[in-house]
């Protein structure tokens, strides 16, 4: 994720604060939903919250990895061929995810209690989508035009890492 267009300073600056941000959002989302709301410790909440928390780790190491490459101007991304493990990783544990959702609704119907397990799954989706294949969040103006010049996704950042420094 290098840019001709903004100096590398504030590149640096903008995946620092992403790789900082992914994992404070996991504190955010938990105290929302089992303090704030409060959601039931259930397996439907739990699943959820776990699996969109693995996702926000994973996603904030890699830009913490995106950050050392870009400061000490390394070629490739540091253990980037671990993210190959970590895809299969999440692909997995969204399958099984599924059938845990799954599961809780044929045994009883969850509930409103339910909704916000539910709605991490859903985000966990979004999350591994966003990350291992296509830019579904776009959070700079860059990024913005791009999206609206192109009228199309494009993809993630890391599955081009991951494509680019194969083996």
């Amino acid at each position: 994720m290098t840019s001709r267009s903004i100096p590398r300073t504030m590149l640096v600056r903008r995946l620092r604060n992403l790789a900082v941000l992914e994992p404070v959002n996991i504190v955010i989302f938990g105290v929302v939903a089992f303090v704030l709301l409060p959601a039931p410790l259930n397996a439907v909440n739990v699943t959820g919250f776990v699996l969109v928390a693995v996702h926000l780790l994973i996603g904030g190491g890699y830009w913490a990895i995106k950050v050392r490459q870009l400061r000490a101007r390394l070629p490739e991304p540091p253990f980037i061929g671990a993210f190959g493990w970590l895809r299969r990783l999440c692909e997995a544990g969204l399958i099984a995810g599924l059938v845990i959702l799954a599961v809780s609704v044929a045994r009883e119907a969850p509930g409103f209690g339910s909704a916000p397990g539910f709605l991490f799954y859903l985000l966990a989706v979004a999350e591994y989508v966003n990350y291992f294949h296509w830019q579904l969040s776009h959070q700079s103006a860059g990024d913005i035009r791009r999206l609206l010049r192109t009228r199309r996704l494009h993809r993630s950042h890391l599955h081009l890492d991951m494509r680019a420094h194969r083996g």
